[in-house]
């Protein structure tokens, strides 16, 4: 994972697309590359301790495993930033609760040998998780959702993609059909929005102007487009 890498998306267990993770790819991002507000954001909506912590969450973990060994089915994730990187990259897409245990024992050998930095990590997961119907890693999603380069996303837009990462395929029902986002996405911006005023990446104003607004690129205008064809008999 340290260098350059080939990298497989899979959708419902079968392989859809792979792409190198490093400098030859073209949409590949440092992270010097990519807007500091769309990295807090999805810090702080995915695992806001991560380049603090030793790859677990434990009180998460525990209440994951007890509810999958309960119900005898595998349902909650209870995942930090380190834990779906290893899922995605190294296991395969069954969800089991060996391979939630294989999860952990990676993570573990990877965060305690210190085999890979938090930082090569946190760039890894930027260019490789799924932020809509095709569209993988910040550089395609900045491009796809707002048509412009991922270091200029601002703090909407930020919010935005990072509210997306838990459902990406679901992303554009966030819009209606003039493209504006939904009023339910009101208390999530606000509750970034305070996290990021607390990071000390906007000002106190800076946050009071932040809201669910932003302008969409016409690919993403075209797909809801195409969601909103009506039907003919």
């Amino acid at each position: 994972m340290n260098g350059e890498f080939e990298y497989t998306a899979y959708e419902n267990g079968v392989p859809v697309r792979t792409f190198p993770v490093g400098p030859s790819y073209g949409n590949f991002r440092t992270l010097s590359q990519i807007s500091p507000y769309l990295q807090m954001a999805v810090l702080q909506s995915e695992d806001g301790g991560f380049f603090y912590h030793d790859g677990f969450l434990m009180d998460a973990i525990r209440g994951a495993l007890a509810t999958d060994i309960k119900e005898k089915r595998f349902r909650r994730g209870g995942s930090t930033i380190s834990m779906q990187l290893v899922k995605n990259v190294y296991l395969s897409r069954h969800k089991t609760l060996a391979r939630k245990f294989e999860e952990i024992l990676i993570v573990w050998l990877i965060e305690n040998n210190r085999l890979s930095s938090k930082e090569r990590m946190f760039e890894v997961y930027m260019n490789i998780i799924e932020w809509g119907p095709g569209v993988y890693g910040a550089a395609e999603a900045a491009r796809f959702y707002f048509d412009k380069d991922v270091r200029d996303i601002n703090a909407n837009e930020a919010i935005f993609l990072a509210s997306i990462i838990p459902s990406p395929k679901r992303a554009l029902n966030s819009f209606d059909s003039e493209y504006k986002l939904k009023p339910s996405l009101e208390g999530y911006y606000r509750l970034l929005a305070g996290r990021l005023k607390i990071k000390g990446l906007i000002s106190e104003e800076e946050e009071m102007a932040i809201k669910p607004e932003v302008k969409l690129g016409e690919a993403a205008k075209k797909l809801i487009d195409s969601r909103n064809i009506p039907e003919t008999f």
